[in-house]
């Protein structure tokens, strides 16, 4: 159990964040440390090669002004004052002889100056690093013609720099090591932190397959992107419980609205079945149910209209439409049933082209419903408008009766599903209607509103943004 949860934590993201914070870290630190050795090598290095260039320089002032004895004096009394292992000097005649030198019975393994290729004879110093038997540390060698083409040669151990440079390499190795333990736990808390909002996202996916669709994810201070993907979360989860709750509202809608026609319908047929005599009680019979099925089927179909409009997941056909010819369309297509009934239709036209982008399907069958209903709740010698103005957002209509009116404790809910007001229970519809229209105006970002008074006619006030 132990090694399975042992592995399940390497499969972490928080495991690898670390491991990518370390190897950043580790690789930062071996840039830092080399470009710092080598730095300090260099100055340690140019530091010598200055130290022996001026010593070199002295004893050549020193061989020109008192000559050879004076030189070797010097030289015996520098190495014993440097200590005989630490340095050793030269000077060579030009056929190779030494005239001059220090102690060198600590020196035993020096090239012999005849069998050495000098090829700076005659030309500037130069340095060279040996590797001599019997030392641990290197030595840098300078070689320095002098006049006459004599040759001085100065020998310094790089004892000093070596241990120097020793000493920063395990300094800066156990350094090394207590950052990256530090820096390992700390990036991990790094990770952890970073990766809370990502578990609290899992723990609450976690209790809403529980059931528990009322849980949200909290925002806390990990940074933008985890805040991001918690609101994200957050409304995804809002659109769903928003979709359960149409599914819910439309079953239930179902179950009750549509027992009583099912009801009538079952009734006729059974009652035909037991009484009808004639072919023609048949016929009057299946006529009957055949319109009950088209009135539930449009039911259903609207039903399921605003249930997508209101969720979010119906499919607009946005295009530009031009406002003034949608009103014009649904002015002509219920007047015939005005002037039946003895209403006028009165269209406002605005002196400009009003344009929105919309479904126009959508769009149509929102003011046709607006407009029937005006039409339907306005007794005969009333009056319709219908007004389509430019707003500064879009565009704003009105539709104005003359009717009834809707009584106060109605208002509010004239666009709740099924809902019909004690005066409109006479009148045939399913009260979908006005559901219907909001639904498809917020769909398209718009709002829809109502105002009346009983006696006194509705108006009906729809806003449209130019774009939804």
């Amino acid at each position: 159990m132990s090694w399975k949860s042992g592995n399940s934590f390497l499969q972490t993201t928080t495991f690898r964040l670390t491991l990518w914070y370390l190897g950043v870290f580790s690789a930062l630190s071996a840039a830092v440390f080399l470009v710092v050795y080598i730095s300090l090598a260099f100055r340690l290095r140019n530091q010598t090669d200055q130290e022996i260039m001026d010593k070199s320089k002295e004893f050549a002032a020193l061989y020109r002004e008192h000559g050879v004895s004076a030189l070797q004096a010097e030289f015996m009394r520098e190495a014993e004052s440097q200590g005989t292992r630490q340095v050793f000097f030269r000077l060579f005649s030009p056929d190779g002889k030494v005239l001059a030198a220090s102690d060198l019975s600590k020196w035993t393994q020096l090239d012999s100056p005849r069998t050495r290729e000098r090829d700076t004879r005659g030309n500037g110093p130069s340095y060279r690093t040996l590797s001599i038997p019997g030392h641990r540390h290197k030595v840098r060698l300078l070689s320095m013609p002098v006049s006459d083409n004599d040759l001085i040669e100065i020998g310094s151990s790089l004892k000093g720099p070596e241990i120097i440079l020793e000493r920063y390499r395990e300094t800066f190795g156990t350094a090394l090591v207590v950052m990256l333990v530090c820096g390992g736990l700390f990036g991990y808390l790094l990770a952890r932190k970073a990766m809370a909002g990502v578990q609290r996202v899992t723990d609450t996916a976690t209790q809403i397959g529980r059931h528990d669709l009322g849980r949200r994810v909290p925002l806390a201070r990990e940074g933008r992107e985890i805040n991001a993907l918690a609101q994200a979360f957050n409304a995804m989860l809002e659109r769903i419980e928003s979709l359960l709750n149409e599914l819910q509202q439309i079953t239930d809608n179902v179950a009750h609205e549509l027992r009583t026609p099912v009801t009538r319908i079952r009734g006729i047929a059974e009652t035909t079945l037991k009484s009808g005599d004639h072919i023609d009680d048949f016929r009057e019979m299946a006529a009957t149910v055949i319109d009950g099925c088209d009135d539930l089927t449009e039911m259903v179909a609207t039903m399921l209209e605003i249930a997508k409009a209101e969720s979010g997941v119906a499919e607009l056909e946005i295009a530009p439409l031009d406002f003034c010819q949608i009103s014009a369309e649904a002015v002509d297509l219920f007047a015939p049933m005005a002037e039946d009934k003895g209403v006028e239709i009165h269209w406002t036209q605005p002196p400009q082209k009003v344009t929105v982008s919309a479904d126009r399907q959508r769009l149509q069958r929102a003011v046709a419903n607006l407009l029937d209903n005006a039409v339907k709740y306005t007794p005969p010698g009333g009056r319709v408008t219908l007004t389509v103005q430019a707003d500064a957002s879009g565009a704003r209509v009105d539709i104005t009766d003359t009717g009834m009116g809707i009584d106060a404790e109605d208002l509010p809910h004239v666009f709740e599903r099924f809902y019909r007001g004690d005066k409109s229970r006479s009148t045939p519809g399913s009260g979908l209607g006005l559901s219907l229209a909001r639904a498809i105006v917020r769909a398209h970002g718009g709002e829809i509103a109502v105002k009346s008074a009983p006696h006194q006619g509705t108006t009906f006030h729809i806003l449209l943004p130019s774009e939804p």
